[in-house]
């Protein structure tokens, strides 16, 4: 099965992005080629710049604080469905993550604690060519003589102040993903709409498909349907629409 995920709001396609910019990181620090340390700087840059917003944190927290009291109200409710998360295991994990988040302190434009070969990458990276041998021989020294192993840990170094975001996005993303709707529908040549209450607040639509149909999904919605077009890609990868009736898992997600 492959997932397709559809956030109906903006502060959801911020948790989204924050996910997915961590996988790649990490996905990048296990690459053994050579050369998988400019990846590695690409995405550290990005990360700093997704993370670094002055309002983060402060989302971040009062999302946590929410849901711990959420949390903590199903406890006492003892209304606990099958296969919904245990709230027990879950609220510890919510402080874990905000007392990390209340004792960072990440400043727009968040400089590395003043590392000036960092600075230095940072600013060379994203001029024409990158980081090229002839205008920067700090950085050569640096990737000539650095063991791979030794390059991880710098890596894992300079980005360890900013996991607690990571962190604190993945549990929100797990409560939300396990608060769902679940339906398996057909949709008729290809297309499908979908009835949503209008007077409860969705954050998260997301689509199951059988790897195998090699098709994708175009989402759109308002308060009161989703509408829903699948795709396939031709030869020459330009768009086409599917005209067959398929079968596939939609869920719609809240916090």
């Amino acid at each position: 099965m492959i997932t397709f995920e559809f956030p109906l709001n903006e502060r959801i396609r911020r948790l989204l992005r924050i996910e997915e910019i961590y996988q790649k990181f990490e996905h990048q620090l296990k690459n053994t080629h050579d050369y998988f340390e400019f990846g590695c700087f690409n995405t550290l840059f990005e990360i700093v710049q997704l993370v670094s917003r002055s309002d983060l944190k402060i989302d971040f927290l009062q999302e946590l604080e929410r849901q711990e009291k959420k949390q903590s109200t199903l406890i006492e409710s003892q209304t606990l469905k099958e296969g919904q998360l245990n709230p027990k295991e879950i609220i510890p994990m919510i402080q874990v993550a905000r007392k990390k988040l209340e004792n960072i302190d990440v400043k727009p434009g968040f400089n590395f604690n003043n590392n000036l070969f960092l600075e230095e990458v940072k600013k060379r990276i994203s001029s024409p060519g990158g980081l090229l041998d002839v205008d920067f021989p700090n950085f050569r020294n640096w990737a000539a003589h650095k063991t791979r192993k030794s390059k991880l840990e710098d890596f894992k170094s300079w980005a360890q102040p900013l996991m607690v975001f990571k962190d604190a996005a993945s549990i929100i993303l797990l409560i939300l993903r396990n608060q769902c709707h679940v339906e398996s529908i057909k949709a008729k040549e290809g297309k499908h709409q979908q009835t949503i209450d209008p007077l409860k607040t969705f954050d998260l639509i997301r689509l199951e498909l059988e790897k195998t149909l090699n098709i994708y999904p175009e989402i759109s919605a308002n308060k009161y349907t989703v509408n829903i077009f699948f795709n396939q890609l031709s030869e020459e990868l330009k768009k086409e629409p599917v005209k067959l009736n398929l079968e596939f898992k939609y869920s719609i997600c809240w916090l």
